[in-house]
């Protein structure tokens, strides 16, 4: 069940990392981010009135649980310069190589208080991960390789949003962690579109473009129920298949993949789903050693207590 959650998240992610790249490519990267959290913060407000929730603090909490939102500014302005310039695929494989590598680093030393778990990565799987990254990219065409690192680093922002925000949820719930986190964000993207000067590009009215927020606050809310269930690296590969899935999807439909970037998305998925199954194979060969031990158990007790008698 999480794992189809973290799935759906990755599908909702791209299509509304495509809503905010039209809202960007219109008002500028700042103002779109702006617009983005009023959006998220009326949406999720909508839905606490909807849903008869009150707006309840948590006292006694560390400031850093309350800069999810900040870090997502991070994340949305990262995005969206990098969404002009190369494919909304491409941008979700460099994001897969970023989230990926991070979560693996916060299960192995169980960083922001994850808790420590082994990850066993199929070296195969690793590389044609690797390689199928490797044959989307085309810096030459895509604007160079800042937009690469760009991608890369929105990856890693997103790892470390969504785990400050699951943190916060489970003091204060889903829903409201994902009201806080857009609006601790509004006050940065305010400063950032007041101080930075942007060129609005008059376009027809398409409302889809402003369904990036309310999106994002649907995202927020997943990633806070499955954040503590799943170990960062599994949520990372689940989230990231659902998002591979749909922008090579977007990307058929708008007429903005080539069949490199189509080949190489499913050597990335391909690579992922060996990860999965390794991890699996080596799950239920660990649960058959606990239920053959327990059974031994069982025996030996059982003739313990017949010798007794």
């Amino acid at each position: 069940m999480y794992g189809l959650l973290s799935f759906l998240s990755g599908v909702i992610l791209a299509v509304m990392l495509q809503a905010n790249g039209g809202l960007s490519g219109q008002f500028g990267v700042y103002h779109a981010a702006l617009y983005v959290h009023i959006v998220g913060a009326a949406f999720a407000v909508l839905l606490l009135l909807l849903t008869h929730q009150r707006v309840s603090g948590a006292g006694g909490l560390p400031l850093w649980m309350y800069l999810g939102g900040v870090i997502g500014v991070l994340t949305t302005v990262l995005h969206n310069l990098a969404f002009s310039h190369i494919s909304l695929t491409s941008i979700m494989a460099l994001g897969l190589l970023g989230q990926l590598a991070l979560s693996c680093w916060m299960d192995r030393f169980g960083w922001f208080g994850m808790e420590r778990r082994r990850q066993d990565l199929s070296v195969p799987g690793v590389l044609l991960s690797v390689l199928g990254i490797a044959w989307m990219l085309d810096a030459p065409s895509s604007g160079g390789w800042g937009y690469i690192l760009i991608s890369l680093g929105a990856g890693i922002s997103v790892v470390l949003s969504r785990t400050v925000n699951a943190h916060l949820s489970e003091h204060i719930g889903a829903l409201q962690g994902s009201l806080i986190n857009h609006l601790a964000g509004l006050p940065v993207c305010l400063l950032l579109a007041a101080v930075i000067p942007e060129q609005t590009v008059p376009q027809p009215f398409r409302p889809w473009i402003w369904c990036g927020g309310a999106l994002g606050v649907v995202i927020v809310g997943i990633c806070n129920i499955t954040v503590p269930k799943l170990p960062a690296c599994r949520l990372t590969l689940f989230t990231l298949c659902g998002q591979l899935c749909c922008g090579i999807v977007l990307d058929v439909l708008l007429g903005t993949l080539d069949r490199r970037e189509f080949g190489a998305g499913l050597l990335v998925a391909a690579g992922m789903i060996s990860n999965q199954l390794l991890q699996l194979r080596r799950q239920k060969k660990a649960c058959m050693e606990i239920h053959n031990s327990l059974v031994k158990q069982t025996i030996l007790f059982a003739s313990v207590k017949f010798m007794a008698l």
